[in-house]
């Protein structure tokens, strides 16, 4: 039986015809201005901005050099920090917990180490809209932020796992997303390791060891563009490299290829690339909407992380135990883990309560990429899982998307940040359209690309190409906790289907397009949207003409495409 041609195939056709154009738009972008190796990438953001964490100073550069000595957990490094002052700011407090510093240096010159419980303070002297470089020297155990343990299957391994404040539990930081620096490791340990960092690996050297009858590797990477503290990881294991080659060609770096490995244990190469074999394709997808892929390489990497996945840029780390079976790293998880190397790691949200504009945008990319690889059904299905989500979620229920009074960063990890976000951004492109809703995003992701914004950012960005203010729908989902409960009457009223729409008092009004199917007693199909406004009751008139005996059924939001729980009824048959 042929598919029904309803709005929401007419909508999804729109999309289609979209992407082409889309495409070519990004291969002449790709062609643009790259940043040559070793310089601090453009950035819009304004000093004034970076100053929530450490005012009056911007981080630019992070040189981590650092040792492990397998099989113990004790590491020694250095981190040596370049830094802008913006003003005449005498001191810096680096965000550092739980190793010992024992030496402190400001443009060579050795200062005492000046330690709290939260961190180390650092006398920089008089001046202001200078540069400084600051060296640490630090031993010791990492407690968090750096996981290192041994593993039964793949022996000793140490991964970084720093997200949202943990990165200052193994190297001195401004250890906040407002901050984002450019960042090089050196690392050294034993030859039968391999290391992943993010970046590209400019080096590997192999060195007489601590003993004479060891030798070591020295690996060094190099990340050019600026990324937060949250993202800069490396990992250390015995890995074998499964290449899947060069992907999504002429939408990478300046133009080229996007270069995609997987780093797995040797006893799991063999059920590789499992779902990783369409890495190429979700690259590809992505950067032909939202423009070329913003790193120079994309590892995905059998991890030790707390999360199923974390979106480390160009390094992205998955749970261990993901790779124990074939095909149990989810497409779906490397589609959400891959939209975030986009928003989240090239365009980072300034301040902990815009979380959203991560985590909900690489939730709802996922059901973009979907609903472009396998469908409208697996759109559908999966925006009625993130619906449930939400209107089974205390968080939703009690707290805005936009939460400045969680203080507890790992808590904001919720229901809102995910799938309220992400939710948030379908009825957007269902208000604004296919066309602006692209446009607006990838006007967003060119302008803050390498920075960071807020979510009026997005919305003055998707005012630009709607044409409209939006004020009104980002106040209504992310500033206010719910979502929209409806009891809907509908009846046949002088050959026009009538419906009376009241609203919960619970979560106030919600300005809405309500989207109707109507199903006719000869089976026949009639869809229309219709605009319901911020009104605890009101009357609405579907177009067309009915009678009382034509119509069968009527369904309210009939492919879960706004947050709502509806109430239907048939006047009289309540």
């Amino acid at each position: 039986m042929p598919p029904m041609r309803d709005s929401t195939t007419r909508w999804s056709r729109r999309f289609a015809w979209w992407l082409p154009q889309l495409v070519a738009m990004a291969c002449v972008a790709a062609s643009g201005t790259r940043v040559a190796r070793g310089q601090r990438a453009p950035t819009t953001v304004l000093p004034a901005m970076v100053t929530n964490a450490a005012p009056g100073i911007d981080v630019l550069d992070y040189q981590i050099d650092i040792e492990f000595t397998p099989p113990t957990r004790a590491i020694k490094a250095t981190t040596t920090i370049t830094v802008r002052r913006l003003a005449a700011v005498p001191f810096l407090h680096l965000d550092f917990v739980g190793l010992e510093a024992t030496a402190v240096t400001v443009r060579g010159v050795a200062q005492p180490v000046r330690a709290d419980s939260a961190g180390l303070t650092v006398t920089l002297g008089p001046g202001a809209n200078d540069e400084l470089e600051i060296a640490i020297t630090y031993h010791g155990t990492p407690k968090d932020g750096m996981v290192i343990r041994p593993d039964s299957r793949a022996g000793w391994t140490a991964f970084a796992d720093n997200f949202p404040n943990r990165a200052r539990q193994w190297f001195p930081s401004v250890d906040h997303p407002s901050d984002k620096a450019t960042v090089s490791f050196t690392v050294r340990v034993p030859t039968s390791y391999s290391v992943v960092a993010n970046g590209m690996l400019a080096d590997r050297v192999e060195v007489d060891g601590p003993t004479s009858t060891m030798t070591s590797n020295v690996w060094r990477f190099r990340e050019k563009y600026p990324i937060p503290t949250s993202l800069m990881v490396i990992g250390v294991a015995e890995l074998s490299d499964v290449p899947l080659g060069e992907t999504a060609c002429g939408f990478g770096d300046g133009g080229g290829c996007v270069t995609q490995f997987v780093l797995v244990e040797p006893a799991s190469r063999g059920s590789m690339p499992g779902n990783f074999a369409r890495a190429g394709e979700i690259v590809q997808f992505y950067a032909s909407l939202f423009g070329p892929f913003p790193y120079e390489k994309l590892a995905h990497v059998q991890s030790a992380t707390r999360y199923g996945g974390m979106e480390n840029a160009a390094a992205i780390f998955y749970a261990w135990n993901l790779f124990q079976a074939p095909n149990s790293v989810s497409e779906g998880l490397i589609a959400h883990e891959t939209a975030h190397q986009w928003f989240g790691d090239a365009v980072t949200e300034r301040a902990w309560s815009h979380l959203w504009l991560s985590e909900g945008f690489a939730t709802y990319l996922n059901v973009m990429w979907m609903e472009h690889a396998h469908g409208d059904s697996a759109r559908i299905a999966t925006l009625a899982a993130m619906r449930n989500a939400v209107t089974a979620s205390a968080a939703s229920r009690d707290r805005p998307v936009l939460d400045t009074a969680e203080t507890a960063l790992v808590k904001l990890l919720n229901s809102n940040s995910y799938q309220k976000g992400g939710l948030a951004l379908h009825m957007l492109r269902r208000l604004v359209g296919d066309s602006a809703f692209v446009r607006g995003l990838r006007g967003y992701q060119a302008q803050f690309k390498h920075g960071t914004a807020l979510t009026d950012d997005l919305r003055a960005a998707v005012e630009a190409t709607h044409g409209a203010p939006l004020a009104w729908f980002f106040e209504q989902w992310l500033r206010r906790p719910g979502w929209a409960e409806l009891d809907v009457g509908w009846e046949v009223r002088g050959e026009r289907l009538t419906l009376d729409v009241a609203q919960s008092k619970r979560f106030g009004n919600f300005r809405l397009t309500l989207p109707v199917r109507v199903t006719r007693t000869d089976g026949t199909i009639l869809e229309f949207d219709l605009p319901l406004p911020a009104s605890p009751r009101v009357r609405l008139r579907s177009p067309g003409t009915f009678s009382a005996a034509d119509v069968r059924e009527v369904t309210i939001d009939p492919n879960g495409d706004v947050l709502a729980t509806y109430a239907v009824h048939r006047v009289g048959k309540k």
